[in-house]
């Protein structure tokens, strides 16, 4: 059972629980009750807090309910957990930045209908990607991590609203055929059928993104033994019964930074469309666009240490990448720094779930954002009723759910478009307030951290300066004009 499987049970079993406690209180009656309660007493206040129940309110507070059964998890086998879903905190403080409302000196944008939302990625491809909103489905694989069905239904919602999909870790030709403009995954994954080894899928892509890494997974080896592979994946994959799935800490022939280089330059060379690279961000990272820069990559996904997956070791979820507000800081202002802004597009991914963090990532540089989590909670919202209370909304659109036959495809889609427009009609919102017509006027000018921490990530001026510093020149006029004189 799956983690969100263990806590929807939990939920039941607690609500059940609850009813059963009440009706039973009732029918005892008071007397009861208050015997009961006295005895809970005596026992509590007589029995050594070192072996008293309530020392578990001390324990709680050490280590959270998650801690716990993980640990508790742990106890029962040898090998890494798989942790579904990505680390459950967020480590970028999107909710530390507000926008600055344009009112006087700058006006609020007349029509919200004129204001414009497309975007491009890959500006100096032969064949740019263009798209009618930033808002773009990422790559979540079909198999490892969602059922065919759920793959075409997000094809077909991003049809809808002028977007792009990507294909994840596993190319599915279904997709390929539901999908209008297609994201496909150079990656690690080491099976027979894969993109680096089916040049024909990657002819029909309407853009490439190299894996390098990811921020719930690193760029750690990762195994899917084979009795949880279904025939149906081990068909996508080319592999037979009994082999495992295995996807490797590199690229296949990418041994050092010039074989990436190299790779990059080939592809480029061989197809029109735009070629990126996904990178996990790190305090490495500066030295790592110095070293693939020589290729000219037209894009780069930055995911950060917040990003999902659908199973993946929790020490690598909890401990490794850095804050998708600090990655994309850095990587603008070093394209900037180096005059390759207008070339190179960079993609946002990593935990974003409101259209206030995406429009908050588009204004610290990004010109596109990636969704995964968001678009499943649109998903299961719309289709959950199908297996809830007894099954988990993964259960209906896991590649190994129980439920995962019961999806209506077109209902599926239809939500998951209606939530891209819903989100992208609310950027609107943000860019008319801001006084803005279209999506590249965006800039950190329009933003101000809450704090120097959130301030510092994001290159912002910061609300309420750190300590014993200067504070902010606005603020320091304000000061200067309204502190009365101390009497002598």
């Amino acid at each position: 059972m799956t983690f969100g499987g263990v806590v929807l049970a939990a939920l039941v079993a607690l609500f059940l629980g609850v009813l059963l406690l009440v009706a039973g209180l009732w029918l005892a009656g008071p007397r009861l009750v208050d015997r009961t309660v006295d005895r809970l007493l005596r026992a509590t206040l007589r029995t050594p807090y070192s072996f008293n129940l309530a020392s578990f309110l001390s324990l709680v507070r050490r280590a959270d309910p998650q801690t716990f059964l993980e640990n508790l998890l742990r106890a029962t086998r040898d090998t890494a957990l798989e942790r579904p879903m990505g680390p459950p905190r967020i480590f970028s403080p999107w909710d530390r930045l507000v926008f600055n409302p344009a009112q006087v000196v700058r006006l609020p944008t007349a029509s919200r209908e004129r204001i414009d939302t497309r975007t491009v990625i890959g500006p100096s491809a032969e064949r740019p990607l263009h798209l009618d909103t930033p808002l773009v489905i990422a790559g979540m694989s079909f198999g490892g991590a969602l059922s065919a069905p759920v793959k075409v239904a997000l094809a077909l919602a991003a049809n809808a609203v002028g977007t792009a999909t990507n294909t994840g870790e596993n190319y599915l030709p279904e997709e390929r055929q539901a999908a209008h403009k297609l994201i496909v995954q150079y990656h690690r994954g080491d099976w027979p059928r894969s993109a680096q080894h089916h040049p024909a899928w990657l002819e029909r892509a309407d853009a490439i993104e190299i894996q390098i890494g990811q921020g719930a997974q690193a760029a750690a080896e990762l195994v899917a033994r084979a009795d949880t592979l279904t025939p149906a994946m081990r068909d996508a994959m080319g592999l037979k019964p009994g082999e495992d799935a295995v996807i490797r800490s590199r690229l296949d022939g990418v041994n050092r930074p010039d074989d990436l280089v190299a790779l990059i330059r080939r592809l480029k060379e061989t197809y029109p469309v735009p070629v990126g690279l996904k990178l996990v961000p790190s305090a490495r990272l500066l030295d790592d666009l110095e070293a693939v820069m020589p290729a000219e990559p037209d894009f780069l996904v930055l995911d950060g240490g917040e990003g999902g997956t659908h199973a993946g070791p929790p020490i690598l979820q909890d401990d490794f990448g850095l804050p998708l507000m600090a990655a994309l800081t850095w990587t603008d202002r070093w394209l900037r720094e180096h005059g390759r802004r207008d070339r190179v597009s960079i993609v946002a991914a990593g935990g974003l779930k409101t259209p206030g963090e995406c429009l908050k990532a588009l204004a610290l540089g990004a010109d596109a954002v990636y969704l995964g989590f968001a678009v499943l909670m649109a998903l299961a919202a719309a289709e959950g009723h199908r297996v809830l209370p007894w099954r988990p909304p993964e259960s209906l659109f896991y590649g190994t759910g129980q439920a995962r036959g019961r999806l209506h495809v077109e209902r599926a889609a239809e939500a998951v478009a209606r939530f891209l427009r819903s989100s992208t009609d609310e950027i609107r919102y943000g860019l008319q307030a801001l006084g803005h017509e279209r999506l590249s006027q965006l800039s950190r000018r329009d933003l101000v951290a809450l704090d120097p921490l959130a301030a510092a990530m994001a290159d912002v001026p910061a609300l309420v300066a750190p300590p014993r510093q200067a504070p902010p020149p606005f603020l320091r006029r304000h000061r200067e004009e309204h502190v009365p004189t101390r009497p002598h």
